[in-house]
């Protein structure tokens, strides 16, 4: 392939070709779209900074090797791709992934080296971005960049790794096929909202709406509004035009409804009557309105003990809950663990210019932690320390003092403090098992505060039971 000349270049002078070599790589580096070189044999012998990004071989060290053998590692699909290559073809092709997104990829030949093939991959969701910035609409908030998609779950993976959650994902997945409404439960953090986004993705075109309505955070006073709409002059401070609720804005696709056991008792009837037929009135409005959307909600509370307790209406649980999905904690899914770490670390890269890499000593205590905060508590902590480092001072507090080789949680057994005749009380021996089992209690939950919830007692016990005599 020739190379063009650069203008101002002495050809003669020292250095010259390596400038200009210098120069070419840094401008193919540098192109928008991402480009893989193939030479005759199919194997990678160029691949910009773009296109590693876009097919997620960053850290695959994919040069010399060809197509079919990165493949695998990949999460796009390339068989159309390399069923171009087999047959010899040029053209264009588009290739999806679920967490990626959807790729155009362009095949050409190269006259002048029989055989190799440039393969142009553009990101479809950042190619419309860009247009709709230059045409002046100005939408950033519903764009997501390949990094940021590449936070998202790969489930698939997932899936090979937890035949648990293989079963309950599958679960949802036969649901919403046929119609049924679920319910994703589970602690804090376990990533309700990403399986409620692959279930939609699952049943849902590419152009069918995603809703996610966080029902915590909507003010009690304005939950109405907000979920079902309003007419205009409908209250003090109303919109002249009126407003389209978040139910009108998932139609023709899915709401989701998440934190669901925070919905006001009083709008619960209201919530009940649309599940019922589809119908429901904006606020100041008497014309009833019909919308077609799927339902998938989700809590961290058990919603049958708040009806008991009538806090949450029981027929509108009934109609919520028709299927079940139940997301366990991440401590008890620790075979998920490996691949996590490896994937948060894999997107922070993406915004390093030196790679973070884990000592073992690091990769062993992050084990052996138990995540109160599931997944998003381990991604923070893996933000946290790419940032601060993994020197034993600027280790987030509840890992610095964690012995991996020790088990996570303290066994409920005394410490071995001596002999039975070494003089010690009883009530010694109680007093320092209390106070191994608050340290290891601070250690692991990163306060006192968070340790005095854990351990069942008031703040007070444990900064008195702490507090260092004079």
């Amino acid at each position: 392939m020739t190379l063009p000349p650069v203008a101002h270049t002495n050809q003669s002078a020292p250095g010259a070709e390596l400038d200009r070599a210098r120069l070419l790589l840094a401008a193919f580096d540098s192109a928008p779209d991402g480009i893989i070189v193939l030479d005759g044999a199919g194997r990678i012998v160029q691949i910009n900074r773009e296109a590693l990004a876009i097919s997620g071989l960053r850290d695959r060290k994919p040069l010399g090797q060809t197509l079919d053998a990165v493949a695998p590692d990949s999460p796009l699909n390339w068989t159309p791709v390399q069923e171009m290559l087999a047959g010899r073809h040029t053209g264009e092709v588009i290739i999806r992934s679920e967490n990626i997104g959807t790729v155009f990829v362009t095949l050409r030949r190269v006259a002048e080296m029989p055989g190799a093939v440039i393969l142009t991959l553009r990101d479809l969701a950042v190619f419309d971005h860009a247009r709709r910035m230059a045409s002046g609409q100005r939408d950033p908030a519903s764009f997501t960049s390949t990094v940021e998609r590449r936070l998202r779950p790969d489930f698939a993976r997932q899936r090979q790794l937890s035949p648990y959650l293989d079963r309950i994902i599958a679960r949802g997945e036969r649901a919403l096929l046929q119609g049924a409404r679920v319910i994703i439960t589970g602690e804090s953090g376990v990533g309700k909202t990403e399986i409620a986004r692959h279930l939609h993705s699952f049943v849902a075109n590419a152009a069918d709406p995603f809703v996610a309505v966080n029902c915590a955070a909507i003010p009690e006073s304005l939950f109405e509004s907000e979920l079902f709409g309003y007419e205009k002059g409908a209250f003090t401070g109303a919109s002249s035009d009126g407003k389209k609720g978040l139910i009108e804005a998932a139609d023709g696709g899915t709401l989701f409804l998440d934190e669901i056991g925070e919905i006001p008792l009083t709008l619960q009837a209201k919530l009940l009557s649309f599940l019922e037929d589809g119908l429901f009135l904006r606020v100041g409005s008497t014309r009833l309105r019909r919308v077609n959307v799927r339902i998938i909600s989700a809590t961290n509370r058990d919603l049958l003990e708040m009806a008991g307790e009538r806090k949450f209406r029981e027929d509108l649980y009934y109609r919520l809950a028709v299927v079940n999905m139940p997301i366990k904690p991440l401590r008890e899914m620790p075979e998920l663990l490996d691949h996590l770490i490896e994937r948060f670390i894999t997107a922070i890269n993406q915004r390093r210019t030196v790679p973070m890499v884990l000592s073992a000593d690091l990769l062993g205590r992050l084990k052996a932690y138990r995540y109160p905060g599931n997944i998003r508590e381990l991604s923070n902590l893996l933000q946290q320390i790419s940032v601060l480092g993994d020197d034993e001072d600027e280790l987030p507090r509840r890992l610095g003092g964690l012995d991996p080789a020790r088990p996570a949680v303290a066994p409920a057994t005394l410490p071995a403090t001596g002999s039975a005749d070494d003089g010690q009380t009883l009530r010694d021996r109680v007093a320092a098992f209390e106070m191994r089992a608050i340290e290891d209690a601070i250690r692991l939950h990163g306060s006192k505060r968070k340790a005095a919830a854990a351990l069942g007692v008031d703040i007070g016990t444990i900064v008195r039971k702490t507090k260092k005599e004079p």
